[in-house]
């Protein structure tokens, strides 16, 4: 069983050790291996202005995932997931395919009909999740330099 809480800032510790576990996503998204505060509470800041919802995963007292996603993505006005980020000692389990699950059986009860995702190019494992989980490459673009493809998954 997986409990959902609001992600803000006296979480900054957790949320530092869930995404320093994933070193090769923090080079891909940010360029560096190892995030500070600062970089925490920029991505804070930025997710605040564009009205993402923030939460860690936790199953059993461990925490083991950040989950954000917003009700209207900047550029297609879609419900959309923002970041998707199991702890490293916890992949492989089939978590995040969990939380994704429970994730759009929210969207589903809110009667959302389609879910955007944006990812890097260079992130194959997160291009291949996605798509086993259903949801379809519709755009490319380059957004800081970095190649990103949109995804989108039709809700029936």
């Amino acid at each position: 069983m997986f409990t959902f809480l609001k992600n803000d800032m006296k979480f900054v510790e957790t949320e530092k050790d869930i995404m320093n576990s994933n070193r090769e996503y923090n080079v891909i998204a940010y360029d560096k291996k190892v995030l500070g505060n600062e970089d925490i509470l920029e991505i804070h800041e930025e997710t605040e202005e564009l009205q993402i919802e923030r939460y860690l995963v936790k199953k059993g007292d461990d925490f083991i995932a950040i989950l954000d996603y917003g009700m209207s993505s900047p550029r297609h006005q879609k419900p959309w997931i923002s970041l998707l980020a199991v702890h490293k000692k916890f992949q492989g389990l089939g978590y995040a395919k969990k939380i994704y699950m429970l994730y759009e059986e929210r969207m589903r009860s809110q009667q959302v009909n389609c879910i955007h995702i944006a990812v890097h190019s260079t992130n194959k494992s997160a291009v291949n999740f996605w798509t086993s989980l259903g949801f379809i490459q519709f755009d490319e673009r380059i957004y800081e330099d970095k190649v990103i493809l949109s995804f989108e998954k039709v809700l029936d």
